[in-house]
């Protein structure tokens, strides 16, 4: 048997909190089917007053451990983490996750022989750091294909109030396991690639005169041109899975897993290359005419999304990776891994099924890779109890989103996390360190 390598299993970390998007809509005086039924979008994730980025990717990786519990501290050869959401401009997430990993083994009576040789870092370029994260860490399987790797992605996706990305935001991570012949996804060694530099999402460093004094300011929120990041999208992914293809189609697979900003994203970005794939192969006119579409339409291409043959292809080939984005909003680099999660969760039968991943990050660079479901997905799937993620939080109202973002809350609304921040890092009284906390 030749040795495959990809995806043993995932684990999934949900903020506490949840604001119904219709209340946001209400309350913004948008019209909520405009974000329901145009965009695909039902709740969105929040960060309670104790959980930040470190929650949320440690949460991931603790309940990837539970899920696995046969991975012991020398198995695992690195523990990479892929976010836009650091903390700090020189100590990586990646130290922190490390730090309550070692405590979870020793609280298990594990030994820990071995835990300070895994390597960490962080990996940052936009919402595709952590598939970079991924790319590289497969190399590193490549070479040592008796370890494990552990790939975290993790995010909080917060923009302005009142802004036009507000609807979109969200938080959480997903914990990768890497390792040979996995049971849930073996992936393919042939990745395309696309990067153009581009300024359409950024966190720029900015200045403000604070006293007489020019203060640099970091600010988690981005700056982002809506529109130019929409086809830049398009552009990238284009250029990366025309570097990927040779002669293969999008029909040549069973499903679809997208990067998504917001849960419809996908279906949107890949109409233009389906309508091309037909036209190459010369069945765009066929189907146009069984399904009434006049080719001569100047508005053949937006007649074409709507149509009815392309409804039916996004249902059967993206739709089933929609649903948990639907729940949670945008989690950056975690979005293309929650996709994954939402298909292995809400489809059956999958076993043999193959896989096209669509990944892109701003700035910009899109990664275009395949892979194959394989035959202990179920047993993997059935240890998630993804529904419990979405049911266990708890819902708040408009108001208390607001006071949140402002940080007028200063006491959790909810006490169900595994791991909490302990210290926020805000007063020199600390030297600003942010402490963490593994409750047991």
């Amino acid at each position: 048997m030749i040795d495959t390598f990809g995806i043993q299993d995932l684990a999934l970390k949900a903020p506490s909190l949840y604001l119904p998007i219709e209340h946001l809509a209400n309350a913004r005086d948008i019209e909520p089917a405009k974000l329901i039924h145009g965009l695909g979008l039902r709740n969105m994730s929040v960060c309670d007053v104790d959980e930040d980025v470190v929650t949320l990717a440690a949460g991931s990786v603790i309940q990837l451990l539970e899920q696995n519990p046969d991975v012991k501290p020398q198995d695992i050869g690195r523990i990479y983490v892929g976010t836009e959401s650091s903390i700090d401009g020189s100590k990586p997430i990646g130290t922190y996750v490390h730090h309550i990993v070692h405590r979870y083994f020793e609280n298990k009576g594990i030994d820990t022989t071995g835990i300070n040789h895994i390597d960490v870092i962080d990996m940052t370029f936009a919402c595709i750091g952590a598939v970079d994260a991924m790319h590289n860490s497969l190399y590193y399987l490549y070479a040592n294909p008796d370890k494990v790797a552990i790939v975290v992605a993790a995010d909080i996706a917060n923009y302005d109030l009142d802004s036009p990305g507000e609807y979109t935001q969200g938080a959480g991570a997903v914990a990768v396991l890497l390792a040979k012949n996995p049971a849930l996804v073996s992936l393919s060694e042939k990745w395309g690639v696309s990067v153009k530099n581009e300024h359409d999402f950024f966190k720029p460093i900015r200045y403000q005169k604070i006293n007489n004094q020019m203060m640099e300011i970091h600010d988690e929120k981005p700056i982002f041109d809506g529109q130019l990041s929409n086809a830049v999208y398009q552009d990238r992914i284009t250029e990366a899975w025309e570097h990927f293809k040779a002669e293969e189609l999008l029909n040549d697979y069973d499903h679809l897993i997208f990067h998504l900003p917001y849960a419809y994203h996908g279906r949107r970005i890949v109409a233009p290359l389906l309508q091309q794939e037909l036209k190459d192969t010369n069945t765009f006119e066929t189907i146009c005419e069984e399904y009434l579409l006049d080719t001569q339409d100047e508005q053949i291409n937006k007649l074409f999304s709507k149509s009815k043959y392309y409804k039916d292809w996004v249902q059967n080939k993206v739709a089933a990776g929609d649903n948990l984005s639907s729940d949670m909003g945008n989690l950056y680099t975690a979005s293309i891994f929650l996709s994954l999660v939402s298909f292995c969760a809400s489809a059956s039968n999958l076993q043999d099924n193959t896989l096209l991943f669509l990944a892109y990050g701003s700035g910009s660079k899109a990664k275009v890779f395949s892979g194959k479901v394989q035959t202990g997905y179920y047993d993997k799937t059935a240890s998630w109890q993804t529904d419990n993620h979405l049911t266990n939080r708890t819902k708040i109202t408009f108001d208390q989103y607001v006071s949140l973002r402002r940080k007028e809350i200063t006491t959790p609304l909810s006490d169900q996390n595994a791991v909490v921040q302990e210290s926020s890092g805000i007063t020199p009284t600390n030297k600003f360190e942010r402490s963490y906390v593994l409750k047991s």
